[in-house]
């Protein structure tokens, strides 16, 4: 009898101590579902890159986060999203620069006259968005209730396309009306160069190429060729760099709050993760655009360094002016100037 219960209490023991070893059954982690707006299609570069992060998010989590993609503006469309996002009603989505400049202009301070034409190589202007980015993105998370979760996604070089004539040379621009997505800035810009500016919808673009109401428009070069825009009449492209679309990723602070420090670690880290895979994605992109563009019969023209030079010389004479009534950040604007500096081209 006694040594049937000291064979008891061992088994006893023996239980409480592997109960911390994880032995015991435990409770299943909770789950956390989460939606992800874009306004981008399904084969774009921003789409496959937050597909490289969802993934990378599930693995790491071991299933904990359950999240669902809303790509070609299924759920929202981007300026609808910025909305949502500050309701608290959207979970997440990574909207443009150019289309959070209602929400503070000082997401297009790249798009000013010391930015254009600026032949910086790629990896650098990367770093350099980089580091302006920070502050800009500290400034959404105030206005639109939001969590910046990490570096910025890449689009590319906006440029300039024209149907009627090649622009080579400063006195080319002379007349043309070029298609611009809106601002006082891409306004400012052709009118240095000697051209005007339309305010048309990008849908209705190849249209008013058709029609002679426009003779070119300013975007990128991917953008010209999924939208076939060469089949609308654009036959040349001027690779002005007018400044480089990129795109903040926003995570209302309703869901983020939500989650433990370890899942929030776990986010960040798998959204870094999926950064530098998404700009090498967006960068062969453009590339494979141009060499499908070039094959198809569309002329580049990359100016030289004088060309470059001289045609922001005449941008920047508006600067000053551009920046007082806009109303950009003067500590954000130094900023820019000092990192300019240090970069060579």
């Amino acid at each position: 009898m006694r040594k049937k219960l000291t064979i008891i209490l061992a088994l006893a023991v023996l239980s409480v101590l592997l109960y911390p070893l994880g032995t015991a059954p435990t409770a299943e982690a909770k789950t956390y579902e989460f939606n992800i707006s874009l306004d981008s299609p399904a084969t774009h570069g921003k789409t496959l890159g937050t597909q490289v992060f969802v993934e990378e998010l599930v693995k790491r989590s071991k299933g904990q986060f359950k999240p669902t993609i809303y790509h070609s503006s299924q759920l929202y469309k981007d300026p609808h999203a910025i909305k949502a996002l500050l309701m608290g009603t959207l979970d997440m989505s990574i909207i443009g620069n150019h289309l959070l400049d209602g929400v503070d202009i000082n997401t297009t301070v790249t798009h000013l006259p010391m930015f254009f034409g600026r032949a910086i190589p790629l990896n650098e202007y990367s770093n350099l968005l980089d580091e302006l980015s920070v502050p800009i993105a500290k400034r959404l998370e105030k206005k639109l209730n939001v969590k910046s979760v990490g570096r910025i996604y890449h689009l590319g070089f906006d440029h300039m396309y024209t149907s009627t004539k090649e622009v080579t040379k400063l006195e080319d621009f002379k007349g043309l009306k070029i298609r611009i997505p809106g601002g006082a800035v891409a306004l400012a810009r052709l009118k240095s160069l000697g051209a005007g500016g339309v305010l048309i919808a990008y849908a209705d673009v190849a249209v008013a190429l058709t029609q002679k109401t426009i003779d070119g428009a300013s975007t990128t070069t991917m953008s010209v060729e999924k939208a076939k825009l060469d089949e609308a009449g654009l036959k040349y492209c001027v690779e002005t760099r007018n400044y480089f679309t990129h795109y903040f990723p926003m995570v209302s602070n309703k869901f983020w709050n939500s989650l433990t420090p370890d899942l929030q670690k776990i986010f960040i880290e798998s959204y870094e993760y999926s950064v530098p895979k998404q700009r090498a994605i967006a960068a062969k992109e453009q590339q494979d655009a141009k060499e499908e563009l070039q094959k198809r019969g569309m002329k580049f023209y990359t100016p030289t360094a004088k060309q470059a030079a001289e045609w922001r010389e005449r941008f920047m004479t508006v600067q000053p002016e551009l920046i007082k009534e806009l109303k950009y950040d003067p500590e954000l604007v130094k900023l820019c100037e000092e990192a300019l500096k240090k970069i060579k081209e």
